[in-house]
């Protein structure tokens, strides 16, 4: 079913909570694992007039999140699974989609950061601009509160609109 999983990282302990369920999945299916960083919000058309200065700032991102992400595929590889990464510059949410997209992923896996309460979904974070915006299935775990609670009323009133 699954033959490739994107995995969308910010280089935050928190983000890479995802992969013991991405090594689940993809040892279950035998998927691999496509892992992908946003190094800068800076859109390419922009770096591309960008002064040298500034070229080089971004050059020297895009160098460190290509050594983070070959840190995490290396510990996946170690554990057996397949993997790539690749580092792109731009709005996060729509590099994700776009990405994805242009690999073919087969799921994105991604990691909520925890915000909570209402106020969240009028803000939007980029993991559900992920959850909103992309054709592709989406798994998306939740930082906080894994552990299952019975809601109040309250909260099912306000889930139920």
């Amino acid at each position: 079913m699954y033959k490739q999983i994107f995995v969308p990282l910010d280089g935050s302990a928190l983000a890479e909570r995802i992969l013991p369920h991405v090594q689940a999945i993809a040892k279950g299916t035998g998927a691999k694992v496509l892992l992908f960083r946003v190094a800068s919000s800076a859109p390419a058309a922009i770096t591309a007039e960008a002064p040298a200065e500034a070229r080089k700032l971004l050059e020297v991102e895009q160098a460190r999140a290509a050594k983070y992400l070959e840190g995490v595929a290396k510990r996946l590889k170690d554990a057996g699974l397949a993997t790539k990464i690749e580092v792109s510059m731009g709005e996060p949410a729509v590099e994700i989609v776009m990405a994805a997209e242009k690999e073919k992923a087969d799921l994105i896996a991604i990691m909520s950061h925890g915000v909570t309460g209402l106020s969240h979904f009028d803000m939007g974070s980029v993991a559900e601009k992920v959850v909103k915006t992309s054709p592709r299935p989406v798994l998306l775990v939740r930082a906080f509160r894994t552990v299952p609670r019975v809601l109040t009323e309250q909260e099912v009133w306000a889930i139920k609109g």
